[in-house]
């Protein structure tokens, strides 16, 4: 039976994909006058979002969600910027077409592979491991809330430690994400506590004004909702499709409403709420200002990373020979070295990886950074950026195989992928960066396990 129900949901995922790649493939090249790199790129991606799609309720498909992010800001944004004429003269694409997809789709293609290797000979979250999380997570209810409360405790804490708590209290802090979840997954379905959660987060965003964490986590909420609730595809196509409007609004008003909150730090809590969802109704009821040109440039703009790439592309080796393995020799150190050790280990953000392969040298609370793809470059040049695409995601293939490897016996594992993920999946980011995070997460988990159940007694 299950097997019958298998080969049905493959057929039809076939099915999906065939049609929708070929009616987008007529419409563009009816349409357009794209490129056949271009073209080959825009397929790819709707190839790999139909992916996406299908992996609702299959459990978190963390290597889906970072190359169509990958997709959606080295492909999509540089189509956008190639063929709308938005092509602002700093934040534009700086090398031809050709010679920036040649290097941008193989990359990507070569980098979903080596995310889709089946290392540690497992390949996807087993149907099983999904059935019984809500069992699993029945027997961890004490557990999870023990994380939400240490979660809380450090989000307060972290206005009261030293400059060096600071990221390590950051991740103690995402901890009440991963309980809301365990509490939203069991039979108790507590979803006061995800209302919380996520209202908490809504005022972190709005103090701060990045507004990163708050669609990454809602994205990864929305595959536990589907873990636990059977969704159609029509439904899923909906709310696809509401949550791109969604981001649109949010683009839209998050540049003006990012001025304000600056400018004016005394802002409290309640009116910054007030200023934020009465920009946010303003535009949802005058939606024609999304199409408005100067918006419009704007969305691109920030969708499109290929910018900063186009820009290594033309910096490197002319002004600056190829690191040649450098700064991905030194992420890997940082990343695995105590600073005791290493004490000259690279730091993560990116600011200096900026400098050295675009010449850019950002101001004080400006924040870019290159990308794999464009370290990549910065490293190997064109052909060694390519494999480095396929080795890394090999990498991050491997962490996330042992994950799911664990979730056969211990199904909850699955609900901490997001956590240790976080950063992983964002697209902008640079090695060091992405090692920093993925590796200091899965030290405080490991932590956090053997505490909770050396300590306190209680299993997560």
């Amino acid at each position: 039976m299950v097997e019958a129900l298998n080969n049905e949901a493959g057929t039809s995922k076939a099915i999906f994909h065939i049609a929708s790649i070929a009616i987008v493939s007529i419409l563009l090249l009816a349409f357009t006058s794209m490129t056949f790199l271009a073209l080959v790129g825009a397929l790819f991606s709707l190839y790999v979002f139909t992916e996406l799609l299908f992996g609702f309720g299959q459990g978190i498909p963390v290597n889906l969600i970072i190359i169509f992010l990958a997709c959606l800001q080295w492909i999509v944004g540089p189509i956008l910027s190639y063929y709308t004429g938005v092509n602002h003269p700093f934040y534009g694409m700086q090398v031809p077409e050709e010679e920036y997809f040649s290097f941008a789709v193989p990359g990507v293609i070569l980098y979903h592979l080596g995310l889709l290797l089946p290392v540690a000979r497992v390949r996807h979250i087993s149907r099983t491991a999904v059935q019984e999380l809500e069992e699993a997570s029945s027997h961890k209810i004490k557990g999870a809330y023990y994380l939400i409360v240490l979660g809380f405790l450090a989000s307060i804490s972290s206005s009261f430690v030293p400059p060096s708590l600071f990221f390590f209290l950051y991740l103690l802090s995402l901890l009440k994400f991963v309980g809301a979840f365990y509490l939203y997954i069991s039979p108790s379905r507590n979803n006061t506590i995800l209302y919380i959660v996520f209202a908490a987060l809504l005022l972190e965003v709005l103090a701060s004004a990045v507004f990163h964490d708050l669609v990454l986590w809602a994205m990864f909420f929305l595959f536990i909702y589907t873990i636990k609730n059977k969704v159609s595809l029509k439904k899923k196509l909906f709310a696809v499709f509401v949550g791109f409007f969604m981001l649109l609004v949010l683009q839209a008003v998050k540049y003006q409403y990012r001025n304000i909150a600056w400018s004016n730090a005394s802002l409290s809590s309640f009116n910054r709420t007030e200023l934020f969802m009465s920009m946010v109704m303003k535009t949802l009821y005058a939606p024609e200002q999304l199409l408005d040109i100067q918006r419009s440039e704007n969305t691109i703009t920030r969708l499109n990373q290929g910018w900063i790439i186009t820009r290594v592309m033309r910096y490197i080796p002319y002004n600056q020979p190829f690191a040649e393995g450098e700064t991905i020799n030194a992420a890997f150190s940082a990343a695995l070295l105590p600073r005791f050790i290493s004490e000259n280990k690279a730091i993560a953000g990116g600011r200096g990886n900026m400098q050295r392969f675009t010449g850019i040298i950002l101001q004080d609370g400006t924040s870019m950074n290159i990308s794999l793809l464009g370290e990549g470059y910065g490293n190997y040049g064109r052909t060694g950026a390519i494999w480095f695409m396929f080795l890394i995601g090999i990498v991050f293939s491997f962490i996330l195989r042992v994950i799911i490897l664990k979730s056969r016996q211990h199904p909850t594992y699955v609900l901490w992928i997001p956590f240790l993920f976080l950063q992983v999946v964002k697209a902008e980011t640079d090695l060091a960066t992405t090692l920093n995070y993925l590796v200091k997460a899965t030290i405080v988990m490991l932590l956090v396990f053997y505490s909770f159940r050396k300590v306190l007694k209680v299993e997560i």
